[in-house]
């Protein structure tokens, strides 16, 4: 376990599904092989059971693992690990689906929230907020717009030249300023490029967009961040939908 004080350590239960997760990637387990039971995995990686029941809990959420009512945990077929959505960065998405991500960005900027942006932030209108635009890129072609804007700690700054050497603003925010994704509402629906959206994207003006917007919120369920991304029609947006436990109506 990582315990350099350069940045936060890694949660226990973390770094314990990260090693599982390996082992699913290596092929060492796979589809549908059970996984070794709670008291075998806490043996073999010297922590305690309640350590290995989070991290259990943390790769079901992500649809890495499922739990057979009675029957035990297993690995999640790999059509199900691939298409699983959680807040993750779009570095490490692209990464996942075997793309090269990129950046171009445009502005950084600090801003007063406008009327809209401080309701879904639940923030009073006028406060500080972090702007950050960006053209994203998968093997150097532009797929996407994203126009984020974020709450951080007061006299907290961003600058170009901090997101261009890290490459991944989230986890950028996450080491300088303890930024902590949680959870995150997404509403998704078409629309229209823009002449601008066109110039950046090098598409035609009026070519489809899939337009997402995200509030993205932290471990206390407070929001952190509002997102307006747009994609290009050949960028796929992957989602699971599960039944939810109390059946279905």
């Amino acid at each position: 376990m990582n315990t350099s004080t350069s940045g936060p350590v890694q949660p226990r239960y973390k770094w314990l599904a990260d090693i599982i997760r390996d082992t699913i990637d290596q092929g060492v387990l796979t589809d549908n092989q059970a996984l070794p039971s709670e008291r075998e995995l806490a043996e073999r990686y010297d922590v305690s059971r309640d350590t290995v029941r989070k991290a259990v809990r943390y790769m079901e959420e992500r649809g890495i693992i499922y739990s057979g009512h009675g029957r035990g945990t297993f690995v999640a077929p790999a059509i199900v690990r691939g298409t699983t959505r959680f807040i993750d960065s779009f570095s490490q998405d692209t990464d996942s689906r075997g793309g090269v991500p990129g950046q171009r960005i445009l502005s950084v900027e600090t801003v007063e929230a406008n009327m809209a942006i401080a309701v879904l932030l639940n923030i009073e209108s006028g406060s500080p907020l972090v702007r950050v635009r960006r053209i994203r890129l998968i093997d150097d072609a532009p797929v996407g717009l994203h126009d984020a804007y974020f709450v951080l700690p007061r006299g907290a700054r961003l600058t170009r030249p901090q997101i261009e050497k890290t490459g991944s603003l989230y986890k950028l925010l996450t080491e300088k300023f303890g930024f902590s994704p949680a959870e995150a509402v997404e509403n998704l629906c078409s629309g229209a490029a823009t002449a601008e959206d066109a110039e950046l994207l090098g598409i035609a003006v009026g070519d489809p967009l899939l337009v997402c917007e995200r509030i993205t919120l932290s471990e206390r369920r407070e929001p952190i961040e509002y997102c307006l991304m747009k994609y290009v029609s050949s960028y796929r947006y992957r989602t699971r939908i599960a039944k939810h436990s109390g059946g279905m109506a």
